[in-house]
This record gives C-alpha cells, structure tokens and sequence, in this order.
C-alpha cells in the first residue's frame, strides 16, 4: 500500500511518518527529497541558480534556504518558479521509488502539497492531518522560530485534502495521536 500523508505544517505529518516507520514502512518525504534534488549542480540546482543567482548560495554552493525562502515567501511568482523547477522532479522521484519498492515494502508519501505533487495520483489512499491554528503555529514556532508572517504565508499555499481517506485532528499530545492513528484500518 502507498498511503498519502498532507496536512498544513505544524499538523504533525512527520510525527505520523515516524509511527508508521516504527510499524516498518518506507518513508517518502516531499521536503527530504526536494533537499537531496538540491544538491550541489545537481540538474534542480542549476535550474534554480540560474532563475534565483548567486545571492541564493553559501560559499560551499549549497543553497542558503533562509535567503531563498524569504525570496519565494515574499514573491508569490517566485514561489511559483521555483515550484514548476521542483515538483516535476519530486513527482519523478516519488514515481520511481514507488515502482521499485511498493511490491517488498508499505509506502508512506509525506508532502503538505498534496495536489502539486499529484498524491491522489501516486497514492491508494490519503491521510489528512489537521490541527487548531494556533496550534500548528506554536509547533512550527518551536520548531524552526519563524514569524508568524512567514508561517502564514506559506500555510496559505497549503490547502486542506478533501479527498482524504481518512482525517485524523491532532491538537493532543503524541499518546493521543498515536492512539488515533493506530485505530486507523487501511
């Protein structure tokens, strides 16, 4: 099975992606990968060089995420550039490793994109996370220190699935959580 996790950041779909890793699932998560296709002069990488410049990079030629993710946070057509760059390929590479893994392993795909990275495509069924605002904002608050200007921002590219198979809402602890998404049947 290929099962789908999206919910809005802060709703806890990386907490729900390490409890199915603890049950042996492969994990495929939208965010790491889009990491490694950035990779140093990678064919992602000099694509979004060559849209974004040098003011996008650390002296070791790795991205600066910071400066990049205040330039696409701040610029919806930005944002929209570097998405048409990145999603085809995370698309490609999810494809992949579902061809060659889904027959020995269960699949979980994370991505709060559900809809740009085509999850109701690629996956069986689809999880949807959902938590209180102010909820989600305190994690990610806690998490990377953002402001909630920026938190809001990207949260506003971010919609609710509404074609998930199953919604679970996560404003507990991690016990309840886990509770709720043991008692899922997939």
């Amino acid at each position: 099975m290929v099962l789908g996790i999206t919910g809005i950041s802060g709703t806890g779909k990386h907490t729900a992606a390490d409890f199915f890793k603890q049950k042996g699932w492969m994990i495929l998560d939208g965010d790491r990968i889009a990491h490694y296709l950035y990779r140093p002069y990678t064919y992602v990488w000099k694509a979004i060089h060559k849209r974004f410049g040098d003011e996008i990079l650390n002296k070791d030629d790795k991205f600066n995420t910071a400066a990049l993710r205040k330039i696409v946070f701040s610029n919806h057509d930005a944002l929209d550039d570097l998405n048409k760059i990145v999603h085809p390929a995370i698309i490609h590479y999810l494809k992949d490793e579902i061809y060659h893994r889904r027959q020995s392993k269960n699949i979980v795909v994370v991505a709060a994109l559900w809809e740009e990275l085509k999850l109701p495509e690629i996956c069986d069924k689809i999880l949807c996370i959902s938590a209180d605002n102010k909820i989600s904002f305190q994690r990610i608050q806690k998490r990377d220190g953002v402001p909630k200007e920026e938190y809001e921002s990207y949260t506003s590219r971010q919609a609710t699935c509404p074609i998930a198979a199953f919604s679970i809402e996560n404003n507990g602890d991690f016990k309840e959580f886990y509770e709720k998404l043991n008692a899922l049947t997939l």
